[in-house]
């Protein structure tokens, strides 16, 4: 025991270190903790969690376009050692696990683009979109989402509209509306369902899940 404290690293050599702890290759009480191993204290005392992506361990400013996420701060907990670990050789992509949605504060969970903002898709359906990413995606598995636009209406060869067309709400993609299109209006539809006896015919969708004349019972 005298030895292993006196000499840890010729008696326990567990591998290389991450490139930017080279300096710390012998130093193991920097960041272990005798009979406890390597805590989070140790890494916070250098890493702080508010300035992760942001500076440097010496205090620099990083470049404004660093387009890595900034995501630490606002951690449920001050635990490094749940995603990072070390001594994986000198490439730091191998010392990083797998990462949990479930780490971080609730009110970020929901909130995807305060961290992805970099990754948001350029096309028609994202750059109208403004909602949350949750809607249509999960944190299991990003690809591909977990929205189904036939479970509301089937986009059939007659309805290949742009999504502007029915949804003029940019931020609520569950409001619609069918009278940008042929000869749908607000009165002529209102005449056709009375002349049925049908009242409540605001939701289209309720009926027409297929965009049919006939109409398609949920």
């Amino acid at each position: 025991m005298a030895l292993a404290l006196a000499f840890p690293y010729m008696l326990l050599d567990p591998g290389h270190l991450l490139k930017g702890h080279e300096k710390l290759q012998k130093d193991c009480l920097s960041c272990h903790t005798p009979f406890r191993g390597a805590t989070s204290v140790q890494c916070i005392s250098c890493h702080q969690p508010e300035n992760i992506s942001v500076k440097t361990v010496a205090g620099a400013l990083l470049p404004k376009e660093n387009k890595k996420v900034l995501f630490h701060k606002g951690l449920a907990a001050e635990s490094c050692i749940e995603c990072h670990t070390d001594h994986k050789g000198m490439a730091a992509a191998k010392a990083i696990k797998s990462f949990k949605h479930a780490s971080l504060e609730t009110s970020l969970r929901s909130n995807c683009i305060a961290c992805h903002k970099e990754q948001k898709p350029a096309d028609e359906v994202h750059q109208y979109a403004q909602g949350s990413c949750g809607e249509c995606h999960g944190t299991a598995k990003w690809k591909p989402s977990t929205f189904d636009h036939d479970r509301s209406f089937r986009l059939d060869r007659n309805h290949q509209a742009s999504c502007k067309t029915c949804h003029t709400d940019p931020g609520n993609y569950k409001k619609y509306t069918c009278y940008n299109c042929h000869e749908h209006s607000a009165s002529a539809m209102a005449a056709v369902h009375r002349e049925e006896g049908i009242s409540n015919y605001q939701n289209c969708m309720k009926c027409h899940r297929n965009g049919s004349k006939e109409g398609e019972a949920d």
